[in-house]
């Protein structure tokens, strides 16, 4: 029994690991329980305490498959029909939180992730090592993001590739340089600061110079968008509406929720708030009915 929990298990959280963008507003099912073991074997297992044995191993399994991916301190729920459904890759539930996890670079204060679902229907096929989600498989989040978190983040690989992506342009063009960003969260307001090196502006006094902007953050079509910038000096004024798509193309926040999700699995945002100095983003993250992982040993 712990192999094949192990197996299903080791999936389920694989799609807190695994990262392919594919962000989506859409509708989810919940389906009533069947394929269910008989009444008798259910009724036993509460009994005799099987059940609980058995959703214990199942928590012990994902707990280890999701620390063996990221760093932090996780506890785990799993709240089974039976141990023979259990097995069968039938369950009622998954909740998962974590303090101060790093995953794929990605730092988060806290993170929680629970099933939406009252019945949830994953079938591996060991012989292939792979797994079929027979019905939707939906589940909340909630994570919290603090300006250190995100400044990790940013020096992580990957996020200094995006930079670079559009540093090709203003290089090709003698136009500019960013060297480096900075995110800064400061009475309930965030904050992005740019080094930048621009040599047409070089009269003497050197070409390096910085661009503070603060910034609302707002949910559009599921993701979160920095919009309308405005430069932190009152005495400089410019149109900065052209810029936005830059900004969001190199959007931290974004790049942050990235390891969250796969291939097979859609990310939408729900809320995004500022409080305590702190970033708090809620969503939904959904694998389809009838998607298919592979499973590598």
């Amino acid at each position: 029994m712990k192999r094949k929990l192990a197996a299903f298990l080791f999936l389920t959280g694989m799609i807190l690991t695994q990262s392919n963008p594919s962000y989506a507003q859409y509708n989810y099912t919940c389906a009533a329980p069947y394929d269910m073991s008989g009444k008798f074997s259910t009724v036993m297992g509460r009994v005799t305490g099987v059940n609980l044995l058995g959703s214990k191993i199942a928590e012990h399994i994902l707990k280890s498959e999701v620390t063996k991916n990221a760093d932090g301190k996780f506890s785990v729920n799993v709240g089974s029909f039976s141990v023979a459904d259990l097995k069968d890759g039938r369950f009622k539930s998954m909740e998962i939180h974590g303090q101060n996890v790093v995953a794929d670079g990605v730092y988060f204060s806290s993170m929680d992730i629970q099933t939406l679902c009252n019945f949830n229907y994953i079938v591996y096929d060991k012989k292939n090592s792979t797994a079929i989600f027979k019905e939707d498989f939906p589940l909340s989040f909630g994570i919290t993001l603090s300006e250190d978190d995100l400044n990790n983040t940013m020096k992580a690989a990957g996020y200094d590739e995006m930079i670079e992506k559009v540093n090709n342009f203003g290089k090709a063009l003698s136009l500019f340089d960013i060297e480096s960003t900075k995110a800064r969260i400061k009475d309930n307001k965030f904050i992005y600061v740019f080094n930048v090196n621009v040599p047409l502006l070089n009269f003497g006094s050197g070409s390096n110079f910085s661009i503070a902007l603060i910034t609302d953050l707002n949910v559009e079509n599921g993701k979160i968008q920095l919009d309308n910038p405005e430069l932190m000096n009152p005495y400089v004024k410019a149109d900065l509406s052209k810029l936005t798509k830059v900004f969001n193309y190199l959007n931290p926040l974004e790049y942050s929720l990235n390891v969250m999700e796969n291939k097979n699995a859609d990310l939408s945002v729900q809320n995004v708030h500022i409080v305590n100095d702190k970033i708090n983003i809620t969503g939904i993250i959904n694998v389809p009915k009838d998607a298919l992982t592979q499973h590598k040993e």
